[in-house]
């Protein structure tokens, strides 16, 4: 049994959205303003940054200078035909792409693609 009835009046239409249009400037604004609060804290952190690794430079010592030219040693040449080493290295790399065990894989040969960069082409 009900003993107390409350009519309320509908808002009109206009009403209605001059309030949804006041609650999305309200939201826009906000997200608006922390994000350029974001963003000036983000460009303070790299002064920050630079401030620390002036201190760091300062504190540390200057390295010794080396007098003289350094000596020309010839470097080991590289033997790359029978690498065996690589060819386990690929071979295992492409048996876990392809879930096979790598004894089935059978690797014929390996040969050096000569062609020029691939990057140049990308535009």
């Amino acid at each position: 049994m009900m003993k107390n009835i409350i009519f309320t009046q509908a808002a009109p239409m206009g009403e209605m959205m001059k309030r949804a249009g006041m609650n999305t400037l309200m939201g826009m604004g906000t997200v608006f303003a922390v994000l350029i609060l974001i963003s000036v804290l983000i460009y303070a952190l790299g002064f920050i940054g630079r401030r620390q690794n002036k201190k760091q430079m300062q504190l540390s010592p200057a390295p010794e200078k080396i007098s003289g030219p350094a000596p020309d040693r010839p470097l080991p040449e590289a033997d790359l035909c029978d690498d065996l080493e690589l060819v386990a290295v690929i071979t295992a790399a492409i048996a876990a792409s392809e879930n096979v065990p790598a004894d089935s894989l059978v690797v014929r040969s390996i040969r050096r693609k000569t062609s020029g960069n691939h990057w140049k082409k990308a535009e």
